[in-house]
């Protein structure tokens, strides 16, 4: 959960041990879904409260939303998947390092709270399908069907820490 304080991870989203991730970016076919350019205002939620807010802006290039500001805390790369509902699957991608995953939930017009999707949400049976326990890595997953399988076990449970971002306008 490298990217998550702030938000994505939404690159939301770097803190827990748990979270999944793959050796490079599974899920295809990204789409511009919040608009050709973002500016997030984002913070780290823990103790019961917002902090740390930076603002991020990305915007839409080569089927994916490239960090043109925010980098320098981290954010690398980020693509948006419809999911269920007003859910989305945030997939950051950062050179070198592996591409990790979360939920961002919107909780209103603009705003969403981002949960990196995290293997122990997920019943055993789940965790030994899908999870790969390479050296140094939680759960690595091959497929987007993995991806999709945790992240469903995430939206069911709640989570008291991750990020919130709020999407300003331009």
């Amino acid at each position: 959960m490298r990217f998550l304080p702030p938000f994505l991870a939404l690159s939301i989203f770097m803190l827990l041990a748990n979270c999944i991730e793959s050796t490079q970016p599974l899920l295809s076919d990204a789409r511009p879904l919040l608009g050709d350019r973002l500016r997030f205002q984002l913070y780290a939620l823990r103790d019961g409260a917002a902090h740390d807010p930076i603002v991020a802006t990305f915007v839409w290039r080569n089927g994916r939303y490239v960090a043109t500001s925010g980098s320098e805390e981290g954010f690398g790369d980020i693509t948006i998947h419809a999911f269920e509902g007003p859910d989305l699957i945030v997939q950051s991608i950062r050179p070198g390092l592996p591409t990790e995953y979360a939920i961002a939930r919107k909780i209103a017009d603009g705003t969403y709270l981002v949960v990196a999707i995290d293997e122990t949400d997920a019943d055993e049976s789940t965790r030994n399908r899908f999870c790969d326990k390479e050296s140094g890595a939680s759960c690595r997953v091959a497929a987007g069907d993995a991806i999709v399988a945790f992240a469903h076990a995430t939206a069911a449970k709640p989570h008291s820490i991750g990020g919130l971002a709020v999407l300003l306008a331009d």
